[in-house]
């Protein structure tokens, strides 16, 4: 059964990978950059086959990444042992009335995608304008991103990130 569940980086998160204060494998740190709140368990695994789960144990307990939505919930209610939003110091749902929508969502990549990329991207640009859904847009999210790295470096690809998601 495909592990779906979706994990987001905890501002500790974002600062480590600023600061690299060295405190995490190598493999680990690779874990946490791909960790964008996106990508889920079962997609994680496609880029990071190996000590994934044990990976994804250690940021999760060390505070680096937190389960997001849903799944986050459930969790908590079915294991009482799960740590409890307040006890990681983070928020693991985002309130409804901070969601982007999907309209915001596809203009602000596409703005992003104009800015960092210029012409090379128009095809992406392009289809990200006639998604849908957030089912649609997700994989072309992605690919923005994996294009952004490529071009500009993780930084800007997270940054790219932040500048779709923000409300």
């Amino acid at each position: 059964m495909a592990d779906l569940r979706v994990f987001g980086k905890t501002p500790k998160g974002a600062a480590e990978l600023a600061a690299r204060s060295g405190g995490l494998s190598l493999a680990q740190r690779r874990l946490l950059i791909l960790v964008d709140g996106l990508r889920n368990v079962e997609q994680l695994s496609a880029l990071v086959p190996s000590a994934l789960i044990e990976s994804l144990g250690v940021l999760e307990q060390g505070g680096f990444i937190a389960l997001l939505g849903d799944a986050a919930e459930a969790a908590d209610t079915a294991d009482p042992a799960v740590a409890s939003e307040s006890a990681l110091g983070v928020s693991t749902t985002t309130p409804e009335a901070e969601l982007t929508t999907v309209p915001e969502a596809k203009a602000r990549a596409v703005r992003a995608i104009n800015d960092l990329l210029g012409p090379s991207a128009d095809r992406l640009a392009i289809a990200i304008e006639a998604a849908v859904d957030g089912d649609e847009l997700r994989p072309l999210i992605r690919e923005a991103e994996r294009l952004v790295a490529m071009a500009h470096g993780e930084a800007a690809a997270q940054t790219f990130l932040n500048r779709v998601r923000r409300r």
